[in-house]
């Protein structure tokens, strides 16, 4: 489902139904194959919430456009995304509250050591999973603005196809999150000749972006969002915010067994465990005022650079309920 497809399934429905709790059996929760999904899946390990007595029920998203399909038919009420979707989701009349963020390891992957720098991304080309408009895109482009660099993006479907652009020698340097960042280094250090340039995770964004901007040092560019009917009911959403850090601290107290919960869902993800333990797997929240006000100046960079990206206009005051 495109963006616009999307917008014209949102017009067609109605998401003002009757509340959620006297629907539904379950909540329907959703996010992609990376670290800061693995609380949600322990979510349904954990028992029923407490509060509204609901089970935990998963779905991965695999592709934004499979995520903006999902929430166009109501068929999810939280799900891990950027906060950039969030607001957009917002700004277009679907109800969402952001209820955790989540600052993501994000990896320049090269075989040149000069990008352990940002200033070494200056007139390179970099495999960007997703398409214009989209995240990674996003993100390099706000922080290589404000250093006053730029870079020559090339497209990729996802993460795992810039992946293997990168193994097949058509690229040099990619923008990629945990596990896609370790599963192309294994895979290289796997089929790698003696003497070949070594593929290696050469700059964390989030170490850049401190630099860049200090006064704002937490990128805080994941978000659990609670959507639909769900996000009009403030003790829910404090029950899933609530859930999902009790699930995170669960999840670092317990990494084996974190692990044996992707099995199913995310197979190649699980793959990339090393000893046990997912790379990625000490998931940074970012919590509390300082949290939604690091996030509110991303969605303000972002609105800088091109309004459309965030649904055109900046956040009200109730969209982030991220705790005192």
């Amino acid at each position: 489902m495109t963006r616009r497809q999307f917008l014209q399934t949102l017009a067609a429905l109605s998401l003002a139904t009757p509340a959620f709790a006297a629907q539904a059996s379950a909540v329907r929760v959703s996010g992609p194959a990376v670290a800061e999904t693995l609380p949600l899946l322990a979510m349904g390990r954990l028992g029923p919430l407490p509060g509204i007595a609901r089970t935990v029920v998963f779905t991965p998203w695999n592709s934004p456009d499979q995520l903006r399909a999902m929430i166009a038919t109501d068929d999810v009420d939280a799900a891990l995304m950027t906060t950039a979707s969030a607001c957009t989701l917002a700004n277009k009349g679907v109800p969402a509250t952001v209820v955790a963020l989540t600052s993501s390891p994000v990896w320049l992957v090269s075989t040149d050591a000069a990008l352990a720098r940002l200033s070494g991304l200056d007139g390179r080309e970099v495999l960007l999973p997703f398409g214009p408009g989209e995240m990674p895109d996003l993100l390099l482009r706000a922080l290589t603005g404000q250093a006053g660099l730029a870079f020559v993006p090339r497209h990729a479907g996802n993460a795992l196809e810039a992946v293997n652009l990168l193994l097949l020698g058509q690229g040099h340097c990619a923008l990629l999150s945990e596990p896609a960042a370790s599963l192309a280094v294994s895979r290289a250090n796997a089929r790698s000749r003696p003497g070949a340039p070594v593929l290696g995770k050469r700059l964390d964004l989030r170490d850049a972006w401190r630099e860049v901007f200090p006064d704002h040092p937490q990128l805080a560019q994941g978000a659990l969002a609670v959507v639909g009917p769900l996000a009009r009911d403030a003790a829910a959403c404090k029950t899933l915010q609530a859930a999902y850090v009790r699930a995170a601290g669960w999840m670092a107290a317990h990494p084996r067994e974190a692990t044996t919960l992707v099995g199913k869902d995310f197979p190649a993800l699980a793959s990339q465990a090393v000893d046990g333990v997912l790379p990625g797997q000490d998931i940074r929240l970012v919590m509390g005022p300082q949290g939604a006000r690091d996030a509110r100046f991303f969605l303000g960079l972002l609105h800088g650079m091109s309004p459309a990206s965030i649904g055109g206009r900046l956040p009200g005051s109730a969209f982030f309920e991220v705790g005192a």
